[in-house]
């Protein structure tokens, strides 16, 4: 079969889709080989925000395969919301990069400074300790500057936050393109132009709850005909496939615009974007007709949007990296690797039925979402290595969550008051998301839709308390679950890491950057994210499975032995990974 085919045959899902979804499958895949035309041109040598504009395309570009290459693979349907997400917001950070690029664009190299003082400043609240820190901070030698030290990063502007960002977009009123004879602001404005496309505001109102592995998020995997936590349902395949189309052409469009030095010669530009342009269109009407939230409404009226450009902490020295503490890229992931497999051979040796007797919404996906989500990582991690990461974050973040519900409690009464405050999280998350939808045009029975459940699960209480108490911190969260380890904080540190990746920072996209012999390779993980990839993928899972198993089965012997099983087993992968990401 061919690239173009995108049928039912081609999914190992097993499922059928309607027209309609077809239809949206093969406008996505065609937009995903337009877009892998385009070669990637790299400068060496040159500025480092130079490095970063021409690396930010094909970590956009990786971001969309990877979550294209996830339709109907039976697992990962919920990360697909995760990437989409990340995609979107690259686009909005580009457009606003590409307005200004003279002024703006050095905000990268601000960013790479402040996101080295959150890990440091990380590690010191913990109380934790990397020795290899310059290889997380500057793991890419001999392309570009990497060591924070000279003036211009010093005096770079800020990069403006993500929820910001999307804030602003779901603030700004919609604008008239008009053809200004300047070729990079008609760039500019047609990327304004797909930003106001129908259905997207909606889309993205959406996305901020969805996509995650919390329960709201792995309440999209609930689809008919599919498995929950793997698959995932047709209205949120389109809400998430239609941000990453939009995400990752704006991302195009902006660096064009931020870099144009950093265009292959060889192909004409304006075809080239006229076409993604046009593709990018084909998969939004796709999605709008399948996700209906074409009526959202764009604000009316002039809106000045500010951004904050200066630092809201001072930096600590050591976020710059002298060039005599630089370290070589010599480490060797590969018994890391080993020990995974192990570790996942055991995930397959034993499972339970999730659907025996009665069982509970939030134990079935907890247990299947970790075998999805693990699956993701161990299938991802070698073709799509960006997926894997972000299938990572999602189990230790869920694994630190499903820790805080089941432990601690001395009685019933005060399990039962920490379910009711746990679940109330999600619904009023969710009944929030609602409000916001119909308050900007959509109408309720659209609104409600997108969060029904098939008929073939029943939805529990949705009544909330009123004055109720937030769920803590995932920072306090993932403190308790590294407990047992020398250095309890590390997995605060080691999300943190993660999140470099999944908010595609400097930091993040320079570790799916590799240098070799025959020049610049993006799209591999160095050792140390791909170590610590594994590590918390592992463990996270093994408190998924573990506990999920124990749950579903009442605590049976045989899930209690496996439990015991998976976390010896990922304590190995541990001791293997720490050594080559630093930390414990």
């Amino acid at each position: 079969m061919g690239d173009l085919d995108t049928g039912d045959a081609t999914r190992p899902d097993g499922r059928t889709s309607s027209a309609e979804t077809l239809r949206l499958r093969a406008a996505t895949r065609a937009l995903r080989l337009h877009l892998r035309e385009l070669p990637c041109v790299v400068h060496y040598e040159d500025e480092g925000d130079l490095f970063f504009a021409e690396s930010a395309f094909p970590f956009a570009r990786f971001c969309y395969e990877s979550a294209e290459s996830l339709i109907g693979a039976s697992f990962g349907g919920t990360v697909m919301g995760a990437l989409a997400r990340s995609v979107f917001v690259d686009g909005l950070r580009w457009q606003w990069i590409g307005e200004a690029p003279d002024e703006r664009r050095a905000a990268l190299l601000g960013s790479m400074l402040e996101e080295r003082n959150t890990i440091l400043a990380s590690l010191e609240r913990h109380e934790a300790t990397c020795p290899i820190l310059p290889r997380w901070f500057a793991p890419l030698l001999e392309v570009t500057d990497l060591t924070g030290g000279s003036p211009q990063w010093w005096q770079a502007p800020s990069m403006p936050a993500e929820n910001e960002l999307i804030d602003t977009f779901l603030a700004r009123p919609a604008e008239d393109a008009l053809p200004s004879g300047d070729a990079v602001q008609d760039l500019l404005s047609s990327a304004r132009q797909l930003l106001g496309l129908a259905g997207l505001r909606g889309a993205v109102m959406v996305l901020a709850h969805a996509g995650h592995g919390n329960l709201l998020g792995l309440e999209s995997s609930l689809a008919e005909g599919g498995v929950p936590g793997h698959d995932l349902r047709p209205d949120h395949e389109a809400l998430f496939m239609h941000t990453a189309a939009v995400g990752v052409t704006v991302t195009l469009l902006g660096v064009c615009a931020a870099a144009p030095e950093s265009w292959p010669e060889e192909v004409d530009q304006k075809t080239f974007l006229e076409e993604a342009l046009r593709l990018t269109r084909e998969v939004a009407d796709a999605a709008t007709s399948l996700h209906g939230l074409g009526a959202a409404s764009a604000p009316t009226g002039k809106q000045k949007i500010r951004f904050t450009t200066t630092r809201s902490e001072f930096l600590r020295g050591s976020v710059v990296v002298g060039v005599e503490d630089l370290l070589p890229d010599i480490n060797d992931a590969g018994p890391v690797v080993a020990a995974a497999e192990l570790y996942e051979q055991h995930v397959r040796s034993w499972h339970t039925s999730p659907y025996f007797g009665n069982p509970k919404l939030a134990s079935v996906l907890a247990y299947l979402g970790g075998h999805s989500f693990f699956e993701t990582v161990m299938s991802m991690i070698d073709n799509a290595p960006v997926a894997a990461v972000f299938a990572a974050r999602m189990l230790l973040e869920e694994a630190a969550r499903l820790r805080w519900l089941t432990s601690e409690a001395g009685s019933d009464d005060e399990f039962a008051q920490r379910s009711k405050r746990y679940f109330d999280e999600f619904r009023s998350r969710k009944k929030a998301t609602i409000s916001l939808l119909t308050g900007n045009g959509v109408r309720q029975q659209v609104a409600k839709k997108l969060f029904e459940f098939p008929d073939n699960v029943v939805e529990g209480p949705t009544d909330i308390a009123k004055g109720r108490e937030p769920l803590p911190s995932i920072e306090s969260m993932l403190r308790a679950l590294g407990d047992p380890y020398p250095e309890p904080g590390w997995m605060c540190v080691a999300y943190s890491l993660l999140s470099q990746v999944t908010h595609s920072t400097p930091i993040g996209v320079l570790h799916l950057t590799r240098n070799r012999n025959d020049g610049v390779q993006f799209g591999q993980l160095t050792p140390e994210m791909l170590s610590l990839t594994l590590d918390v993928a592992c463990l996270g899972s093994a408190h998924l499975l573990g506990t999920g198993s124990i749950l579903l089965t009442g605590g049976s012997a045989e899930a209690a032995a496996y439990d015991l099983e998976l976390h010896r087993r990922a304590y190995a992968v541990h001791n293997a990974a720490r050594l080559v990401h630093g930390l414990d």
